[in-house]
C-alpha cells in the first residue's frame, strides 16, 4: 500500500512536468556602447542591439543604482544629457544598458568604464577690500578636490573645462558682467563701478556650477554714509555736543528688498566711527573718539581746549550676515571748523555804584589761566574806548581805580587776546558786559 502511493504520486509529478513551459531565452546584450561629449557641458550615451527595448542604468561605486532612461523597442538607440543631470556629483559610477523584451526579460547588462563625477570646488569668500580708486579686490578660498580614482576615463575633460565666474549682479546702479577666470584663481579686482551692488563667486565645471547666492560665496559691496554737525564756536574747557551720522546701505536694489527705500542707510553691527581733530591743515588728524555699536544718528559730548579741525572718519567696514558678506570702503566727512573762545571764570567791578572818587576795583578770571594783557573798555554811547590794560598772570588780573563821571551810568567789557595753549588757538574774546553807576 505504501509502495504503490508513492509510485503514484512519483507518475503524477512526471506527469505535470511534462506539461509546464520551457523557459523563455533571455534577449541578447547590447553591444558598443559608447559615452562621450558633444559640447563642454553635454553627454551622448548610445549603443547598438537588435531593436529591443532598453532600459539605462546609473551604478554607483557604492553599490547602488537607478534608471537614468528607458527607451521603446524600434527607438534610437541613443540620447543626450547634460552631464549635471547625468549622474551624482563627486562620485564614481557608470552606466549601463539592458535589452528588454515584450515579456519584460532583461538582458545581460553592457557596463561602461567606471567614471568619476569630481565637480568644481566650492568658493568661499574670505575677504572684500576696498581701493582707493573704487575698486574691489577680492579674496576667497576653494574646497579640497576629491581624488581622481578613474584616470583617463572616457569622461574626463581637460581642465581648461573648469573656471571661476565673478559675477556682478545687476541692480539698479550698475549693470551685470563676469569676469572668468582660470580654474583655481582665489583673488581678484574689480574695476571701479557705481555702488551698491552685488558680487556671486562662482566655479563651474562639466558636472556642476556652485557658490553664489547659495552659499558664503555672495557679497555686496554697498555705499557707506557719514555726517557731523557741531557748533561753530565753542568755549574753552567747556562741552560741546555734536550729531554724528555713520551707516552702510544694506539694499543693493532699494525697490525689491529694502525696509525703507527712502532712507537705505542703516545703523550696522561693527562699524566703528572716528572722531578725528587736528589744529589745522599743516597738522595730521588725531583720533580724539572711538565709537561702535551706535545708531545711525548719535549723538556724542566732548570737551574743546582750543580751536580745531574736526571730521568723522568710517573705517572700511564688513560683515558677514549669515550667506552674505557685506563691505564698504572708508568714509570721512568734509572737514567741520570749531572756534574756541576764552572761559571768563570771573569778570566785573567790586560793585555796581560807586560816589565820585570811590575805589573800584575791575577782576579778571579766565581759562586758559594764561599770562596775558586783558583789554578794559568802556562804551561812550557810539564806540568802545579803551581805558587800560589789566596783566593777567596765569589768568588773574586786577585793577583799581577811582570813580569819576557823577550821574553816569557806564557799559564796560574786557577783551582778552588771541593766544596759543597748548598748541591750540584761542580766538580774542570779549567779556559780558557789566555796568557801574557813579553818583
Amino acid at each position: 500500500m505504501r509502495r504503490t502511493l508513492v509510485a503514484l504520486t512519483a507518475g503524477l509529478l512526471l506527469l505535470g512536468g511534462s506539461q509546464l513551459p520551457a523557459s523563455a531565452a533571455a534577449p541578447a546584450a547590447p553591444t558598443d556602447l559608447q559615452l562621450s561629449w558633444i559640447n563642454t557641458a553635454v553627454v551622448k550615451v548610445s549603443w547598438t542591439d537588435a531593436g529591443e527595448a532598453n532600459i539605462v542604468r546609473v551604478e554607483t561605486d557604492s553599490g547602488s543604482s537607478y534608471t537614468l532612461r528607458t527607451t521603446k523597442a524600434g527607438a534610437l538607440n541613443e540620447f543626450t544629457k547634460a552631464g549635471s543631470n547625468l549622474a551624482p556629483v563627486d562620485r564614481v559610477v557608470r552606466i549601463s544598458v539592458a535589452s528588454v523584451d515584450d515579456a519584460g526579460v532583461e538582458s545581460a547588462p553592457l557596463v561602461s568604464p567606471w567614471f568619476d563625477t569630481i565637480g568644481a570646488p566650492r568658493p568661499t569668500f574670505t575677504a572684500g577690500t576696498p581701493l582707493a580708486d573704487g575698486s574691489i579686490k577680492l579674496d576667497w578660498t576653494l574646497d579640497p578636490v576629491p581624488a581622481d580614482t578613474t584616470p583617463n576615463d572616457p569622461l574626463d575633460r581637460p581642465s581648461t573645462n573648469e573656471h571661476v565666474d565673478v559675477q556682478v549682479v545687476e541692480s539698479p546702479t550698475v549693470k551685470g558682467q563676469s569676469f572668468i577666470l582660470p580654474a583655481g584663481t582665489t583673488t581678484v579686482t574689480v574695476p571701479p563701478l557705481p555702488r551698491p551692488y552685488a558680487i556671486n563667486i562662482l566655479t563651474l565645471n562639466e558636472w556642476i556650477l556652485r557658490g553664489g547666492a547659495t552659499g558664503q560665496s555672495s557679497m555686496v559691496f554697498t555705499a557707506m554714509t557719514a555726517g557731523l554737525t557741531l557748533p561753530g564756536t565753542a568755549v574753552y574747557s567747556n562741552p560741546v555736543q555734536l550729531t554724528a551720522i555713520a551707516g552702510a546701505r544694506l539694499c543693493p536694489n532699494p525697490t525689491v528688498n529694502c525696509p525703507d527705500p527712502s532712507n537705505p542707510f542703516v545703523a550696522n553691527p561693527g562699524i566703528v566711527t572716528e572722531l578725528q581733530s587736528r589744529p589745522d591743515a599743516a597738522h595730521p588728524w588725531k583720533t580724539i573718539g572711538r565709537y561702535s555699536n551706535q545708531a545711525l544718528k548719535f549723538l556724542v559730548n566732548f570737551r574743546v581746549y582750543g580751536g580745531s579741525q574736526y571730521r568723522l572718519f568710517v573705517p572700511a567696514w564688513s560683515h558677514l550676515n549669515g550667506k552674505e558678506l557685506t563691505v564698504a570702503p572708508a568714509i570721512s566727512t568734509s572737514v567741520r571748523t570749531t572756534t574756541v573762545q576764552t572761559r571768563y571764570v570771573a569778570v566785573g567791578f567790586n560793585t555796581s555804584v560807586a560816589q565820585v572818587g570811590q575805589p573800584v576795583t575791575t577782576t579778571v578770571s579766565i581759562q586758559p589761566a594764561a599770562t596775558v594783557r586783558a583789554d578794559l573798555q568802556w562804551y561812550d554811547g557810539k564806540l568802545w574806548r579803551h581805558a587800560t590794560y589789566i596783566p593777567l598772570t596765569n589768568g588773574k588780573g586786577t585793577f583799581t581805580f577811582k570813580a569819576a563821571g557823577r550821574g553816569t551810568t557806564r557799559s564796560w567789557r574786557v577783551i582778552t587776546p588771541a593766544m596759543t595753549m597748548n598748541g591750540q588757538p584761542i580766538a580774542a574774546t570779549t567779556s559780558p558786559i557789566f555796568k557801574l553807576t557813579v553818583r
